[in-house]
């Protein structure tokens, strides 16, 4: 089964150990350690907050800081671009995260294969520099919201399947605001399983990486998150594929109201059942 939970503490949680209380209570399953500012937690403070999560049944993945750009034209940029990830997946392996995510880049008005080749390249000095590192949680690249950063499902999933350790992190709203509008039915996602299973196998449905929420867009893409009821995306449609294709990993919420739709989808998705 896929396990549902938020991108941040929920609401009225001033603390993790707070925020775990509130996520079981509500019956979910996961939280998302949001570091899009940066990681400034402490090793100690990490593997705490990883003691806890398991104490409470709650499984962990993390988001990356938005300043990672791996196709900075400067060098220095690069290479802060890379400390962030690699940071990320520490403390990520710290707090017995199952993946970490954050958004790859920006196109700068380059070329696209020439994006992806920058961003193939500082990926694999990243797994290279993780080499001797055991137990680190998937690297997951997120798709992406505009289409001026760089992240549709085919250049992430040929990432994947050409360097190794990398997968992907589905967020349906990105899809759905990037393409100003579609991504938003049954067929389109089964459209997209489909092109995971070709290019990571069928086992790949059993550790997804995905994200969810309502969104505004426009012809350029992705405006804000909106909360489910209040946008236009087909949750359920999407939902019932992932539970038709027996789709297993974590769905984080990333709606305004957190873990109110949170409940909302994780109760769809168990009355599928």
């Amino acid at each position: 089964m896929l396990k549902f939970g938020t991108a941040g503490l929920p609401h009225g949680a001033k603390s993790y150990e707070q925020g775990f209380e509130i996520l079981k209570r509500l019956g979910l399953d996961s939280l998302e350690v949001e570091f899009v500012h940066g990681v400034r937690m402490k090793r100690e403070r990490a593997e705490k907050i990883g003691e806890l999560a398991k104490e409470s049944g709650l499984v962990l993945t993390c988001h990356g800081p938005y300043y990672i750009n791996l196709n900075a034209k400067e060098e220095e940029k690069r290479e802060a671009s890379k400390e962030r990830v690699i940071k990320t997946v520490l403390a990520g392996k710290y707090m017995n995260a199952v993946s970490i995510t954050f958004h790859a880049g920006f196109y700068l008005g380059m070329p696209p294969e020439k994006v992806y080749l920058n961003i193939k390249n500082s990926l694999e000095e990243i797994v290279e520099d993780l080499q001797y590192e055991v137990d680190v949680p998937q690297i997951a690249i997120e798709t992406t919201g505009k289409p001026t950063q760089f992240g549709d499902v085919t250049e992430i999933l040929r990432l994947s399947k050409e360097v190794k350790n990398i997968f992907i992190c589905i967020d349906f709203a990105h899809l759905h605001a990037r393409s100003a509008g579609r991504y938003n039915s049954a067929k389109e996602t089964e459209f997209v399983l489909k092109k995971v299973i070709q290019y990571c196998g069928e086992d790949s449905l059993k550790h997804m990486h995905i994200h969810m929420a309502g969104i505004e867009y426009g012809q350029k893409g992705e405006k804000y998150h909106v909360n489910l009821r209040d946008s236009d995306l087909r949750y359920e449609e999407i939902l019932r594929v992932l539970k038709d294709y027996d789709v297993e990993g974590v769905l984080t919420c990333e709606s305004p109201n957190l873990q109110e739709d949170a409940c909302l989808l994780k109760e769809t998705y168990l009355r599928m059942l």
